[in-house]
């Protein structure tokens, strides 16, 4: 299979899970903006677009809410912040909670 460097004006496009450049075209959303896949075999990413409309879907948006929760912000406060709603924030807070007992205890 032949590798293919994606471009947008002049710039490589690089998944957001990965950061390999074994980038595909992978259709249009139903507004028409353009949905990206990797290709690469190791990542597990569906696809994905370079600009997101909602904050909630940006890359490291959970990382940014747990480095605030940890810094003692509030679910409102974090939402606010991030230009996310509050049910994102907690949605956020939860699956990462469920990672750390599976971490810690073993998921069953």
């Amino acid at each position: 299979m032949q590798k293919v460097v994606m471009q947008n004006m002049g710039k490589d496009i690089n998944c957001p899970e990965c950061t390999g450049s074994n980038i595909a075209k992978n259709g249009k959303t139903a507004k028409g903006e353009q949905r990206y896949i990797c290709r690469d075999e190791t990542c597990g990413a569906k696809s994905f677009k370079l600009e997101y409309t909602y904050n909630g879907w940006k890359t490291g948006i959970g990382d940014k809410i747990l480095t605030a929760r940890t810094d003692g912000s509030g679910i409102r406060e974090i939402a606010r912040e991030l230009g996310v709603s509050k049910q994102k924030v907690q949605e956020m807070l939860k699956e990462l909670q469920h990672q750390i007992d599976c971490l810690c205890k073993g998921c069953r």
